[in-house]
């Protein structure tokens, strides 16, 4: 059961996004309380609801997508593990021609769809894995935000975005210290120090690079 909205009006209303006031979206200012009134809600044990934070890594590359609109202007653009779908919805605000963003969360897809429309921009959100979606047959860039912190997928995600850019897909990759990030693919074209959640992150900051493939 995805959360109704009476609930993130309450837990995680509308607010412009940090570094990034073009954007709107449901964001929480205590994630715990929101995970227990959405269990409440339901009557279910929920997973917790990292859809109502925007991560320090989508802040900072939907930032610079804003601040880069060519980068994406024109272009069919996938955002792997969109969650609340910030960084989707920069690129379709910035000219994309087209957007997915697809995530594994359910509720983070319904969030991303309700997001989207409070900013008036198309996007088409996906419930899939994201790495059945990086066909670079379908897409010319492929953002990634903070999805290398587990070590069997990222293995598999690396493989996948290695295949897309051998075949000329344009590949971003943001992260702000996840532990299986492939640094020795990867050469870096911006870095930013942001704020964080400490009750979420258990920091108060994190610099967030962003990365390119050699």
């Amino acid at each position: 059961m995805n959360p109704s909205s009476t609930l993130l009006e309450l837990y995680a209303p509308l607010t412009f996004v940090s570094g990034c006031p073009q954007i709107i979206a449901h964001q929480s200012t205590d994630v715990f309380a929101l995970w227990q009134a959405w269990e409440a809600e339901c009557g279910a044990i929920r997973d917790v609801p990292y859809w109502a934070v925007v991560w320090p890594a989508a802040q900072v590359l939907s930032q610079y997508i804003f601040e880069n609109q060519s980068l994406v202007k024109g272009k069919a653009v996938l955002d792997c593990g969109c969650g609340g779908g910030v960084t989707a919805i920069a690129a379709a605000a910035s000219g994309a021609r087209r957007v997915t963003g697809c995530d594994l969360d359910e509720s983070a897809v319904a969030v991303a769809t309700r997001n989207a429309v409070a900013n008036s921009v198309d996007v088409l959100f996906a419930c899939q894995d994201v790495i059945d979606y990086c066909d670079p047959q379908e897409f010319d860039l492929i953002l990634v935000a903070d999805l290398f912190y587990q070590r069997e997928f990222s293995f598999r995600l690396l493989a996948a975005l290695k295949d897309a850019h051998a075949q000329g897909c344009e590949v971003i990759i943001a992260d702000s210290g996840r532990p299986f990030l492939p640094k020795e693919s990867l050469s870096e074209i911006y870095s930013l120090s942001v704020a964080t959640s400490f009750d979420v992150e258990g920091v108060v900051s994190r610099s967030v690079r962003l990365f390119q493939f050699r």
